[in-house]
């Protein structure tokens, strides 16, 4: 999981709020007469932009904006009417997000089999929804990566595994998160990381195949005589650049403290 910065909310999506406030999401989507298909178009179109083309959840590749692939997620519940704000509308509710594995005919690392062991992500995190084990208002609950912080992943990963865990040191010197609904943050990332399934087979073997590619890097930089510090500048710069690579974090864990220099060069926000 990485942060998601929102960029401008799409004209046409605040167009069509004024004309239709109470509409629900279902309806904009379908709703020619009063632009919703355009601004459901241009709300694809700008989330994909701001999550770099990357799942904000498990940051598989989402970058061809393929609706068999990847979906609006809404992180406050967006059929609640408890509020004056309509959720299902709301620019700074939504955020882009892959399929989570629940399309059966997908190509892997987007499905395997057994298709219900290796959703991820909203689909998993519907699914605990509708079962009553998460809250459906999830806030505090699990991680928000609108939320999260440019520096220092809250995660670690097993080389080995591909699996996530949460890291001792960044969680315990991360800032309070907001409304947290555990004992800290350490037990916040833990919970994030079961709620949205993260490490299914699917995504652990997706990420194994990230971390094997970045160690044969490694090695050719060290056959081509480059001291070790030299070598993982080499590769900050080869991999790290916009588009950011799929599973960016995990190029960044295994990269070290050189994907911390080199994103402190450009400036990096999310």
């Amino acid at each position: 999981m990485k942060r998601v910065l929102k960029g401008d909310e799409p004209a046409s999506l605040r167009a069509y709020r004024q004309a239709q406030p109470q509409a629900s999401w279902d309806e904009l989507k379908n709703d020619a007469q009063h632009g919703g298909k355009q601004a459901y178009t241009d709300i694809r179109d700008q989330t994909h932009t701001d999550s770099k083309g990357l799942c904000a959840y498990c940051e598989i590749d989402i970058k061809d904006n393929d609706p068999l692939k990847s979906r609006i997620e809404h992180f406050h519940p967006k059929s609640d009417k408890s509020t004056a704000i309509n959720w299902a509308l709301a620019w700074g509710n939504m955020f882009a997000v892959c399929a989570g594995g629940s399309y059966r005919h997908g190509a892997a690392p987007h499905t395997m089999e057994p298709l219900t062991e290796n959703l991820s992500c909203d689909a998993h995190k519907d699914r605990l929804i509708q079962q009553k084990i998460l809250a459906e208002a999830c806030e505090g609950w699990i991680l928000n990566p609108l939320q999260l912080q440019a520096w220092h992943s809250l995660f670690e990963i097993n080389k080995l595994t591909g699996e996530l865990r949460a890291s001792d040191a960044n969680c315990a010197a991360a800032a309070p998160w907001p409304n947290i609904q555990h004992a800290d943050t350490k037990a916040l990332v833990e919970h994030t990381i079961v709620s949205l399934n993260l490490n299914c087979t699917r995504l652990c073997q997706a990420r194994l195949a990230v971390v094997h590619d970045v160690e044969r890097n490694k090695k050719k930089q060290r056959l081509a005589g480059c001291t070790p510090e030299q070598g993982l500048a080499n590769l900050a710069v080869r991999y790290l650049n916009k588009p950011w690579p799929r599973f960016f974090t995990t190029v960044c864990m295994c990269l070290g403290s050189a994907s911390d220099d080199y994103l402190q060069q450009i400036q990096y926000q999310g």
